[in-house]
């Protein structure tokens, strides 16, 4: 029983089943070690059961300390300061 290599499946399933254990064994035996070890893994691994992801809730992030007007305008005075030696305009405090 000689197939081509781009046989139909239509043509497998009119065989019988004992022709088609001959036509696997054949082929088994024929395929190399390492192909064989590689096959066998594939199956046992589709047997195994799938792991469950669990999701994990998200972690507080650190609060940040909100400035008072004196600690903004101070923090600001010596931004500035750096901004305009370096020629850039300085920023204004929100209202």
């Amino acid at each position: 029983m000689k197939l081509s290599k781009w046989s139909a499946v239509d043509e497998f399933l009119k065989k019988s089943k004992p022709s088609l254990l001959r036509f696997i064994m054949s082929s088994l035996r024929k395929m190399p070690k390492k192909r064989l070890a590689y096959l066998a893994y594939a199956i046992h691994h589709e047997k195994l059961p799938r792991l469950k992801v669990t999701k994990r809730k998200a972690l507080p992030r650190p609060k940040r300390k909100k400035m008072t007007k004196a600690e903004k305008k101070k923090f600001l005075a010596r931004l500035n300061k750096g901004r305009i030696k370096a020629g850039l305009k300085p920023i204004r405090p929100k209202r």
